[in-house]
């Protein structure tokens, strides 16, 4: 569908058609916890995923002294954005010195709105999870 959609736009613009984006947010807030425990200073990232070309990062931040965090992004996207957290993680890993990192989705519901995850359990695996060794 997305394919579609830039052709379309490509298109239009070979032919002189105006191509109209609109500006689209959305907050994500939630606790990260791992055993139980909230956890400080965990990486969370917001992004925009896209097909054809690199994901774009709306924004990023670490949680805080309590495992809170809040993150804000906006892009200028013909079609709808989909965005979504990449969280960065010491919490169980396989073996010492290892980060897990793992996506969520946000809803489309969501987007223009706020995304309260509540807690973000870091020691379920998400599916499609990576970890990245030093």
């Amino acid at each position: 569908m997305r394919s579609i959609m830039i052709i379309a736009v490509v298109a239009a613009a070979m032919f002189g058609a105006e191509v109209f984006a609109a500006m689209q947010n959305v907050t994500v807030k939630g606790i990260a916890v791992c055993n139980k425990r909230r956890q400080a200073m965990v990486q969370v990232e917001l992004y925009d995923r896209d097909t054809l070309d690199p994901n774009d990062l709306l924004a990023q931040t670490k949680t805080g002294s309590e495992g809170e965090f809040e993150i804000f992004g906006q892009e200028d996207e013909v079609g709808k954005i989909e965005p979504f957290i990449r969280i960065t993680h010491e919490c169980n890993p396989s073996k010492p010195g290892c980060r897990r990192i793992g996506d969520y989705v946000v809803p489309q519901d969501k987007i223009g709105g706020v995304y309260d995850m509540t807690y973000v359990t870091l020691d379920i695996k998400v599916h499609g999870e990576k970890e990245k060794c030093n």
